[in-house]
């Protein structure tokens, strides 16, 4: 893939002023949208708090420097070598991919060595990501600079808004040694909570809103069936009887059998290949379902919307009421409209076999989520193409 630089920021001032560049390198998709928007307010945030008397030039590129690394010793070192090739002082690493330090979720990997670092997005989790990456990008930069302590640790790398006490509380944020004259420090968060963010954090990655316009033919099964029900007397009468508790019901049974259709279908559950893959294979199916059925219920959302929007226009009260045996109210549209949405879900799941594996992987994850899942599908195709090569032999 091409390399992707942007140079953004001050040139060089006037003579004894020290100029410092630093350098994001991003993974594409989400992080590159973040790293765009930091670069931006970054300079002065970094001459505000780090130093004033140095000009600060940052400057962007997005490139899937770590394609083929998934383990967190190796990630900082490709990050190192990319970077020896431009003329940055100081390397910062955006990426999606989540990373574990045992069972604790790593926030963070600082080499001064080698003047890197790197920041795991996943783990800062769904809410103020931006506020909260930038704010650690700054602590990370004034420790590589020898200006002060990251203290990621003591909640620093929060919003000035939030206290350091309720950032401790929401986040505890520990420090570990990674490895000798490798990482010199590494920060991760506490395995229960840490996860749960770690976990809130992939699902936003993934952008599960997306899969509203990713998974076209779902769309257009769900829409062309609640249009269908809606003029349907059948569903006119069925609606007013039913309670509040049903209707919910379907709607939640609607969206887990789309979900699992979808999972089912597309092959998007993952299966431990040993004991120590367990925790994060359950992790990752975990981010799979939460962000499925948040993208279906977004669909529904707006198929819903629409659909009501239709009962409105087209059911005429005379129509309608002669099949109710009374004047149609505003409530009755609101209810037809959701038992509607809650069936043609149900359609959206046939119509979701439709879509190819590739579109619905775009879709339902980033970058480097496809990434992981494609490595792992061609070591499987791999593992079994060697396994039929060894049986043939013995049968030979």
């Amino acid at each position: 893939m091409t390399d992707v630089e942007q140079d953004q920021g001050p040139s060089p001032g006037a003579t004894g002023r020290r100029t410092l560049v630093v350098g994001l390198l991003a993974d594409p998709d989400t992080p590159a949208e973040v790293a765009a928007k930091l670069v931006e307010d970054l300079p002065d945030e970094l001459a505000a708090r780090v130093d004033r008397g140095t000009t600060w030039d940052v400057r962007t590129m997005t490139h899937p420097v770590t394609a083929s690394v998934q383990d967190p010793e190796e990630v900082l070192g490709a990050v190192a070598d990319q970077t020896t090739h431009t003329d940055w002082d100081i390397g910062i690493y955006l990426t999606d991919l989540p990373m574990q330090h045992g069972d604790q979720p790593i926030l963070a990997d600082l080499d001064h060595d080698r003047r890197v670092a790197g920041l795991s997005l996943p783990a800062f989790g769904p809410f103020l990501q931006h506020h909260e990456v930038r704010h650690a990008i700054v602590r990370l930069v004034a420790d590589l600079t020898g200006t002060a302590d990251a203290g990621l640790d003591h909640g620093r790398h929060h919003p000035n808004r939030l206290g350091r006490a309720t950032a401790r509380q929401l986040q505890p944020v520990h420090v570990v040694q990674a490895g000798e004259g490798e990482h010199t420090r590494r920060y991760v968060t506490t395995p229960w909570r840490g996860r749960a963010r770690l976990l809130a954090g992939m699902v936003r990655t993934n952008q599960p809103w997306r899969l509203v316009l990713g998974m076209r033919s779902a769309l257009a099964a769900v829409l062309g069936t609640s249009a269908y029900l809606t003029i349907t007397s059948t569903i006119w009468l069925l609606s007013t009887r039913l309670g509040a508790g049903k209707l919910v019901l379907t709607t939640l049974v609607s969206v887990a059998l789309m979900v699992a259709w979808i999972i089912g279908a597309h092959h998007l559950w993952e299966r431990a290949r040993d004991a120590g893959e367990r925790e994060e294979t359950l992790l990752y199916n975990a981010s799979t379902v939460l962000t499925l059925s948040i993208g279906v219920l977004v669909m529904s959302a707006a198929v819903y919307v629409l659909t009501l929007l239709g009962s409105l226009f087209f059911l005429e009260p005379s129509v309608l009421g002669s099949s109710l045996g009374r004047p149609p109210t505003f409530g009755d549209h609101l209810v037809l409209a959701w038992l509607a949405t809650g069936l043609a879900t149900v359609a959206g799941a046939l119509g979701s076999g439709l879509d190819s594996e590739d579109a619905v992987r775009r879709a339902a994850y980033g970058y480097r989520e496809r990434q992981r899942r494609d490595e792992i599908g061609q070591d499987s195709e791999n593992t079994q193409n060697i396994e039929e090569t060894e049986n043939s032999s013995s049968s030979s």
